[in-house]
């Protein structure tokens, strides 16, 4: 006759799980990650992802993808920082946008709330 397991033998026999080390991680990989989610700084961003991969050549360390994804969020946020002012600067030459009420108000108006005297 087979021996039945219950789930205390499974869980048991299940191996230990082992815990990250986060003693290990590269300090700088996390900086350049956190740094080019905010936006604000995606040059930091990209500059301690590269000084990151740098010393994880030297000294093994976990957080490599945490840098590369650091350095690809920062270029992104660089690229959509220069796509706009390119799309800024076309929409301006195009329609001759200098933002509401930089000429001041039009005389035939009635002012800037409308009212005629």
């Amino acid at each position: 006759m087979a021996i039945k397991k219950t789930a205390a033998d499974e869980v048991a026999a299940a191996p230990e799980a082992t815990r990250f080390n986060f003693n290990s991680l590269n300090t700088l990989a996390v900086v350049s990650l956190a740094t080019a989610v905010t936006g604000f700084g995606a040059v930091a961003g990209i500059i301690t992802g590269h000084f990151a991969l740098a010393q994880l050549k030297q000294k093994p360390k976990s957080g490599r993808g945490l840098a590369i994804a650091g350095l690809v969020i920062g270029y992104a946020t660089i690229a959509l920082w220069v796509v706009g002012a390119i799309a800024m600067t076309a929409f301006r030459v195009r329609y001759g946008f200098d933002g509401p009420m930089m000429n001041g108000p039009r005389q035939d108006d009635g002012g800037m709330m409308g009212w005629r005297d």
